[in-house]
């Protein structure tokens, strides 16, 4: 979304003191908890078929969808191996510069100005971001950005599929938005500056006229495969040449299906241009086709998270299709712009819904502006959002909505402090999960997690500081199966943290950090009996030095990752 983040591009030097409260009192303490506790195995994966020299970070980004067992309990209630589902990563040396999933820069850039110069990117992030440091955010980022438009043949995103290096054929800039049940990728690359988004697709797809292709999800009825995404084409405006781009749906190699705008958009309003996306499908037992994702809508080429519904036989043309607006999630709502934008990332066979909505930097939230993370039932005529509160989701919170599965667990990204991103620095980041109660939900697997959110980083605490699962703390999660089994970034310290405390030292303070892939993977018979809160630490010392530590949540990425 809009409010994406800078990845943390190497080493952070603290150039200031910072001071942090510390005690010996909390590692005691949680020293003389029960050991051998978490919900979570930590599975580190790292790239195959890419160098160590052609990357900084690792970041989890997908897991193959499946289940396992007779009950309902996935990994919880049988035995899973780290080598059951594969994971989906990609690589980075440095930020994005501008996405290369989204349609349009920062999800909301109608016009595409905001990316002209070094300016533009300061100005964007003073108006959306409201970050006191938005000197650094725009040097970082316009610096990525121009060093592509200088046609730099250098790639920063590398893609792969865990366990298989032809998984992946990798070009210029790749990124993989899913995978399927077989462990495909699906997702877009670009060959070359001019070439930005290539369909990347377990099976083909038509083309003819286009710009560019986005693949988001695919999904199978019978012998048919279906995938969906957007169709770009190119379009000037007085900031050049850009494109418009429509959600679009295709079946095997056919020709994609493009839907038009929503009521009122069009493809040009003075400069601002249309766009919309696809980024997720589910097919019921009778064949109705459901879709979520944005769509314009409006003067000024609103884009708003929307649900798209086809209903049996009417898949193969754009008129057989209706587009929903997801209310309480648009733009402007009673004459203001609450909201940058907004999308819907992800569904699920319940016709759950998750997705974003971007508050606008003239309507900040307790000090931020934040991405709002909801929920909402694409089986309503009139769908609308249930923004999610309470607990880790405290009033302000800005988010990512990464994935649901059939069980109505979400995971995705939190912030976990409430202080002022309005002229401070962006608060610090957490994965997530929340099992959230609608239909289709299992109370004996939601009873696994208290029925409620959790930061992941105290379902994988087993409480002990040598062990394995201390080297890491989740700082995103990106991707559910059925069974359970989770899609991860961390950050690591290797030989592990000084303690299991939320925010403990590595290495005293001087041991850098680094940015790795992880699979979550659900333990047997484990229960919330065996949750282990980690705790935080109190009195105060002056903390210097190279390690990143807390530092480095405040500069991961909101990437815009999703899964269903």
């Amino acid at each position: 979304m809009g409010r994406a983040r800078s990845y943390a591009t190497g080493k952070l030097i603290l150039t200031s003191s910072n001071v942090f409260k510390l005690s010996t009192i909390a590692a005691t303490i949680l020293a003389a908890t029960t050991a051998n506790a978490a919900l979570y195995t930590i599975v580190e994966v790292d790239p195959i078929g890419i160098s160590d020299g052609e990357y900084q970070e690792v970041h989890g980004v997908a897991i193959q969808p499946g289940d396992v067992g007779t009950n309902d309990l996935g990994c919880f209630g049988n035995s899973c191996s780290s080598t059951d589902y594969v994971l989906a990563g990609e690589t980075r040396n440095t930020v994005d510069g501008v996405s290369y999933r989204e349609e349009a820069p920062f999800a909301m850039d109608r016009s595409f100005s905001y990316i002209q110069d070094y300016d533009d990117f300061k100005y964007y992030c003073y108006r959306e971001l409201l970050y006191s440091t938005c000197e650094t955010w725009a040097d970082e980022h316009w610096a990525a950005w121009n060093t592509e438009r200088q046609g730099s043949t250098t790639s920063n995103a590398l893609a792969f599929v865990e366990n298989d290096a032809a998984a992946y054929i990798n070009k210029f800039n790749n990124v993989i938005n899913s995978l399927d049940s077989d462990g495909n990728p699906v997702g877009n690359q670009s060959t070359d500056k001019d070439n930005r988004n290539d369909i990347v697709s377990p099976f083909p797809v038509a083309t003819s006229d286009w710009k560019q292709g986005r693949s988001w999800a695919v999904t199978s009825v019978g012998s048919d495969n279906y995938g969906v995404g957007s169709i770009a084409r190119s379009r000037t405006n007085d900031q050049g040449e850009h494109h418009t781009s429509k959600p679009a749906i295709w079946k095997n190699n056919e020709a994609p299906v493009e839907l038009s705008w929503g009521s009122g958009g069009q493809i040009q309003d003075g400069e601002l241009l249309a766009q919309g996306s696809m980024r997720d499908i589910v097919i019921d037992d009778t064949g109705n086709i459901y879709s979520v994702g944005f769509n314009t809508f409006g003067d000024d080429n609103y884009y708003n998270a929307s649900v798209f519904v086809s209903t049996t036989g009417t898949y193969s043309t754009a008129g057989g299709w209706s587009t929903r607006q997801i209310s309480g999630a648009q733009q402007r709502i009673d004459g203001d712009t609450i909201h940058s934008n907004s999308v819907a990332s992800g569904i699920n066979e319940n016709l759950l819904v998750i997705g974003t909505a971007k508050r606008s930097g003239y309507y900040p939230q307790n000090g931020a502006a934040g991405n709002r993370l909801f929920v909402s039932n694409a089986a309503s005529s009139s769908p609308s959002a249930s923004f999610l509160s309470g607990g880790i989701f405290f009033d302000g919170a800005g988010g990512k909505a990464g994935a649901v599965n059939k069980y109505n667990e979400i995971v995705g990204q939190i912030d976990a402090e409430d202080t002022r991103e309005n002229n401070g620095k962006p608060r610090r980041l957490r994965g997530f999960i929340y099992p959230h109660d609608f239909e289709g939900s299992v109370d004996e697997r939601r009873a696994i997690f208290e029925n409620r959110s959790q930061y992941l980083d105290n379902l994988t605490n087993d409480d002990n500081a040598t062990g394995n699962a201390n080297q890491y703390r989740i700082i995103d999660a990106t991707d559910i199966n059925d069974a359970g089994v989770i899609s991860a970034t961390a950050i690591k310290c290797d030989g592990g943290y000084d303690n299991t405390t939320h925010n403990s030292y590595c290495g005293g303070g001087t041991q850098t950090e680094s940015t790795v892939a992880v699979k979550l993977i659900p333990i047997q018979d484990r229960n919330s009996s065996h949750i282990q809160p980690r705790g935080v630490e109190e009195p105060t010392v002056e903390r210097q030095g190279g390690s990143i530590g807390w530092a480095m949540f405040a500069l991961i990425g909101l990437l815009g990752f999703r899964r269903k």
